[in-house]
């Protein structure tokens, strides 16, 4: 059965804050609705609201529709990185472009007592029975999901993780009973989403030939080329590939598709 959008929609409260690398930082959101969350795989998504300049939240309907006539909104989605329905609480993980983005700006300034509208969830992963070993590739904006999926994954599973990341210091592997083979690809004073770093990675990589499965999220231009690799040289993995845009760079063609 197909899952109502949003299956929940509401304000939230910021509870806690904390940073995990210098560019990411990890925000504790409660609700009454995150104690039944309806969270059913990792990475899902999280929409999240924002009222413009002295305007009220709107939130929305099933269907993701909204009253005609309201107010500007702007809606950004999330990664639920962590979800405790005892507590009624979601963590989001946000990587901080810098200042010019709406949900960067928002989070940077965001703490605790600070309401926010929120909406969902939606999957963006689902585990694929007959595949024996997995590829994931993200930037920073899908690390978060990546990282959730990892934590998950079947004892002994073959991983391969390949991660944009601007230096060092944002290197995040996590704990996993999976066979993880990370791969942190630097993209140094490039700007993010402009860089190969990922694509070039995963050209030069010896991938099994055997039934697996493909996760991707980050820059839509990064993914459609890794979407491409897939397809040309993993015929296996056929109907086995989620490779998602979750954002674009202003130099990205508008022709060029989020999935």
């Amino acid at each position: 059965m197909t899952r109502p959008f949003p299956l929940h929609a509401g304000i939230a409260t910021v509870v806690a804050r904390r940073a995990l690398t210098p560019r990411m930082l990890r925000l504790t959101l409660a609700a009454d609705a995150f104690g039944d969350p309806g969270i059913e795989q990792p990475g899902e998504i999280v929409t999240l609201g924002f009222a413009g300049p002295g305007e009220e939240l709107v939130l929305p309907r099933e269907g993701w529709r909204f009253p005609p006539g309201g107010p500007e909104q702007h809606w950004r989605n999330f990664t639920v990185r962590r979800s405790a329905p005892a507590d009624a609480t979601i963590d989001v993980d946000v990587f901080l472009h810098g200042p010019a983005g709406i949900a960067a700006r928002w989070a940077l300034n965001a703490r605790p007592g600070d309401r926010v509208g929120h909406a969902g969830p939606r999957t963006h992963w689902e585990p694929v029975a007959d595949a024996g070993w997995s590829l994931l590739a993200a930037d920073e904006t899908g690390l978060p999901a990546l990282q959730a999926i990892v934590e998950q994954l079947p004892a002994g599973h073959r991983t391969i993780a390949l991660v944009e990341v601007q230096d060092e210091a944002e290197r995040a592997p996590v704990d996993s009973a999976a066979d993880v083979d990370w791969h942190w690809c630097v993209r140094g004073d490039t700007a993010p989403g402009t860089s190969t770093v990922v694509i070039d990675t995963l050209r030069t990589l010896e991938l099994p030939t055997t039934r697996g499965q493909c996760w991707g999220g980050g820059e839509a231009l990064v993914m459609r080329d890794v979407r491409r690799h897939v397809a040309a040289h993993l015929p296996a993995c056929a109907g086995a590939v989620q490779v998602l845009g979750y954002w674009k760079h202003r130099a990205t063609p508008e022709s060029v598709d989020y999935t």
